[in-house]
């Protein structure tokens, strides 16, 4: 079977002809692969040979089955001979869509139509402008560091005097609309900490000054946009009963502290350790955010007649994404779109300029990569898999990374890099 290539931007049309040998051979396999569903009296099922199904059921029975046998062959012709080609092969990113032009005693002719990955006018990658990007650790920084540590360690003591904000109360409620109970609107022994605005707006306000065993009404309304339809708006007394007033004692910060909470044996010591792991984690920060300044700028500078099969693709990669997130906080895809009042199909559309943004990006690094040839060992992935594996306790050699592990590590250790080249030969403005 000959076929013709035409290639129009991110489109390729494949230009068929079988000949009627070609054409006799599919209908024969049609025959083979059908002819059990073919009823003929005087014939058991299947067993009635190839023309006297034809004269019962009509000369062109096997022809709609034959096209598509010969279809496949010559898709399957193709993408043999494709793959052959290597890097100049082309890469289809979706199923061909088939027309038949024409079909006779000659044989027939169809035409195959596919998208593929688009050529990518790039810009240039290397000497990009990016403004200056950096985050030194202040005092004040650290400060704060080991107040929120020295918090996190705070003891709850009840105490006997006045509830002020930050304190926890401990109480009973019942809510009522109009003087009717809700749904929802009742509790005991809840802790409450004032100032955290988890409740009603005015509601942890009006608690403040109260003691253990106080018993006071707490007026509030409803926000207009609340989620409960039949509260919107509406004005709510909460009867309330004060178990208990505690507060958080946070212990001091100094030497003792310090070797309580770490290795180190004084304050300062710590306070050193503790810059130091702000400072790299601003380090990391800001060597992402320039990484993504240079690709940004790139990918501006670039352009691709993009398939629109390829933009499905990538927000099928999204929803994936999206499918797995929800399901460490065990809930389903399809629950969330009913949560948050959408569908699928909203989701498409909304995302679909994302989308382009992506699979362009995604375009331009490959691009930058097979033009730079940048490549990644078994050796390297091997040893940055090896790194990142704990010593085995019972003392026994770590386990190699298999045949999967290796692919996806050297695809990272390919994509570092890249980002290094581009970074490196940035030019910092500022």
């Amino acid at each position: 079977m000959k076929y013709t290539v035409k290639k129009e931007k991110s489109e390729v049309t494949l230009e068929f002809k079988a000949d009627a040998a070609e054409w006799k051979e599919a209908e024969s396999k049609a025959y083979s692969q059908t002819k059990g569903k073919y009823a003929v009296p005087g014939f058991r099922k299947g067993h009635a040979p190839k023309h006297v199904i034809e004269q019962y059921y009509g000369a062109g029975v096997f022809a709609d089955d034959a096209m598509d046998i010969i279809i496949q062959s010559g898709w399957d012709k193709f993408l043999d001979e494709n793959e052959k080609k290597g890097e100049e092969a082309l890469v289809p990113v979706d199923r061909p869509s088939a027309n038949i032009v024409s079909m006779d005693d000659k044989g027939v002719k169809f035409t195959l139509k596919f998208p593929v990955t688009p050529e990518v006018n790039l810009g240039e990658y290397k000497g990009i402008k990016i403004p200056k990007i950096e985050y030194n650790v202040s005092e004040e920084d650290v400060d704060a560091e080991l107040k929120r540590i020295a918090e996190r360690g705070a003891k709850i003591e009840e105490k006997d005097g006045a509830a002020e904000n930050g304190d926890i109360v401990n109480l009973d409620y019942s809510g009522s609309v109009d003087g009717v109970k809700f749904d929802g609107g009742t509790a005991e022994k809840y802790n409450l900490t004032l100032g955290s605005n988890t409740f009603i707006p005015g509601f942890e306000d009006q608690l403040v000054g109260v003691k253990k065993g106080d018993e006071k009404e707490v007026k509030v309304t409803f926000p207009e946009q609340y989620h409960a339809e039949n509260l919107a708006g509406k004005e709510a007394v909460f009867a309330c009963k004060v178990n208990s007033v505690s507060a958080k004692v946070v212990p001091e910060m100094n030497d003792e502290w310090a070797k309580d909470v770490s290795e180190f044996d004084n304050l300062a010591a710590y306070r050193d350790s503790v810059r130091k792991r702000l400072q790299e984690a601003n380090d990391r920060r800001a060597k992402t955010e320039k990484e993504n300044a240079v690709i940004n700028a790139v990918v501006d500078a670039s352009s691709a007649d993009i398939p629109e099969a390829m933009v499905q693709s990538y927000i099928s990669d999204m929803l994936r994404d999206l499918e797995m997130r929800l399901y460490y906080q065990g809930m389903r895809l399809e629950d969330y779109f009913k949560y948050m009042g959408t569908t699928e199909e909203d989701y498409r559309k909304e995302n679909h300029d994302k989308a382009v943004r992506g699979a362009l990006t995604r375009l331009c690094l490959e691009e930058m990569i097979k033009r730079e040839k940048i490549e990644a060992t078994d050796e390297e992935a091997e040893k940055k898999y090896m790194d990142s594996m704990p010593e085995p306790e019972d003392g026994k050699e770590k386990r190699k990374p298999d045949e999967r592990e290796l692919s996806y590590l050297k695809n990272e250790i390919v994509m570092d890099k890249l980002l290094d080249m581009l970074v490196s030969s940035a030019v910092t403005e500022g």
